[in-house]
């Protein structure tokens, strides 16, 4: 394929390597799966969830994929936002979604699903989110215990009485 008929179809480098980073984040989104949803207690399928998340985090590929991103976002703001959009904003709207869900099936009590889905996400990644993108190796028995205290916290904060 010649450079002219690249350009033409992309426009510049920079639709180059957004349309490059919306293809990345379609594939790295068929890496992340819960599998089939538990259909025990909220706690258990909230442990899916939260374990899910983070073993894709996890993933080689997916940390060096942040490092790029992280470092032409520098240069081109544009990918950084083609990044969000195609991948954490995707995931958080799809997150959101289920807790809106729970919250309608009178699971759980939030007034915010977005709000909510982001907490939850954070606790979840805890520092290893960070510590792993610099270089520090997986420690998986602090990742279980940030899991664990997130859903705990996450009961407490949002599920029904005894619901958790």
């Amino acid at each position: 394929m010649s450079k002219v008929t690249v350009y033409n179809h992309f426009g510049d480098k920079r639709g180059l390597f957004v349309a490059s980073v919306e293809t990345q984040c379609e594939i790295m989104r068929g890496h992340f799966s819960i599998g089939e949803m538990p259909r025990g207690t909220l706690r258990e399928r909230l442990l899916a969830i939260g374990e899910a998340m983070v073993a894709f985090l996890s993933r080689d590929e997916m940390v060096q994929f942040e490092r790029r991103i992280a470092a032409e976002t520098e240069h081109e703001p544009e990918i950084g936002k083609a990044f969000l959009a195609a991948g954490p904003h995707r995931m958080k709207k799809a997150f959101s979604a289920l807790i809106a869900a729970l919250n309608d099936a009178g699971e759980l009590e939030v007034d915010d699903p977005e709000l909510a889905a982001e907490q939850f996400a954070s606790m979840c990644k805890g520092m290893g989110d960070l510590e792993r993108r610099f270089g520090q190796p997986i420690d998986e028995k602090r990742n279980r215990e940030r899991i664990e205290g997130a859903v705990e916290v996450f009961c407490r904060a949002y599920a029904t009485a005894g619901d958790c």
